[in-house]
């Protein structure tokens, strides 16, 4: 039997070029041999799983700390905010450093 994907069938020729018998077998013959094959099994990678498990996690919780945002407008309403001009930098260069070592990881 002959499976096309995107253009392709299984076994890699382009999708058209089957033999004439291949394209030719009857619509229950089809359905018979699809029968006969075995079941395929799909896994994931602990990795995708433990991504899929974040995603809802996260899908369930607020990207907003809105304690965070009420103190620092009171702050800033109040005239006491105050920035950490040393954090901020260091905060700057350790994600050019983070960002260095993914692209040297993926090269």
């Amino acid at each position: 039997m002959t499976l096309n994907i995107s253009g392709l069938d299984i076994s890699g020729t382009p999708a058209g070029s089957a033999p004439k018998a291949a394209t030719t077998q009857s619509t229950s013959a089809l359905a018979q041999d699809a029968t006969q094959q075995h079941q395929t099994r799909v896994s994931i990678t602990s990795t995708a799983s433990m991504l899929a498990r974040l995603q809802q996690a996260f899908a369930n919780s607020s990207a907003i700390d809105q304690g965070r945002v009420d103190a620092v407008s009171n702050a800033l309403a109040a005239g006491t905010y105050k920035v950490d001009s040393d954090n901020i930098a260091h905060g700057l260069i350790n994600t050019e450093r983070a960002l260095g070592q993914l692209e040297l990881s993926e090269i």
